[in-house]
């Protein structure tokens, strides 16, 4: 009997460690979800700097920028994305998508695929943690 009375309140806390867990690793996944999705459609709608500030590293930002402003130059328009795979191992903070574009370049009007590999990490930048795109863009020839 007075064992039964540590070991059940013992029992509760521990649940509650589980439960709060997987709360923790659901809630990462979410948001990788989320981040994501935004990044890939920001691309589709043409608003890639915006893309590269919000989720690109800050080591990563500059040669992103260098490449979205060669995609405007070029005139590279992206028609549509699929996401293809997506692979989030949370236990080491990142995740790998492979992503699919259509795209035109500008006289042409030939829609062109292009297959996107993207390594994302959970980071703490600034006190905030956030799933950030390691890798830039492809180049779309």
């Amino acid at each position: 009997m007075l064992m039964m009375r540590f070991v059940k309140p013992g029992l509760i806390l521990l649940f509650c460690l589980v439960m709060g867990g997987c709360v923790t690793h659901t809630g990462m996944r979410e948001e990788f979800e989320l981040s994501m999705k935004n990044y890939n459609k920001m691309l589709r709608w043409h608003e890639v700097e915006n893309a590269g500030m919000i989720y690109l590293e800050p080591e990563q930002r500059d040669s992103f920028m260098t490449s979205a402003e060669t995609l405007r130059k070029k005139g590279v328009t992206i028609t549509d994305y699929r996401i293809l795979t997506t692979e989030c191992l949370l236990e080491k903070n990142s995740a790998t998508v492979l992503a699919e574009f259509d795209y035109y370049t500008l006289p042409s009007n030939k829609i062109k695929t292009l297959t996107y590999k993207q390594e994302w990490a959970y980071r703490e930048i600034n006190a905030k943690k956030s799933w950030k795109l390691k890798s830039g863009l492809p180049a779309f020839e």
